[in-house]
């Protein structure tokens, strides 16, 4: 039963896309592409470009978000609103 669970878990891994395009991205955020521009890349998201399309890797786009909302607090918790500090 445990290598059947294994083996199912290896091909969803396999099936996954490595990159995601911006409509893809949007999607599994929940977000509007001015949000996802507006917000997030202009705060350090990082894209790469195929031409004229943006492509993003879905463990990047989690680790910046878990980056994101550590920094956030109780009353500085609004996506809208927020700015990544200068370092």
């Amino acid at each position: 039963m445990l290598e059947k669970e294994i083996s199912k878990r290896v091909d969803e891994i396999v099936n996954e896309k490595y990159f995601m395009t911006y409509g893809e991205l949007a999607s599994y955020l929940n977000l509007s592409k001015p949000t996802i521009e507006d917000r997030l890349i202009k705060n350090g998201l990082k894209y790469y470009k195929q031409g004229s399309k943006y492509l993003f890797k879905k463990n990047e786009v989690d680790d910046f978000l878990d980056d994101m909302t550590e920094s956030m607090t109780a009353t500085n918790n609004d996506i809208k609103f927020f700015e990544k500090l200068k370092k």
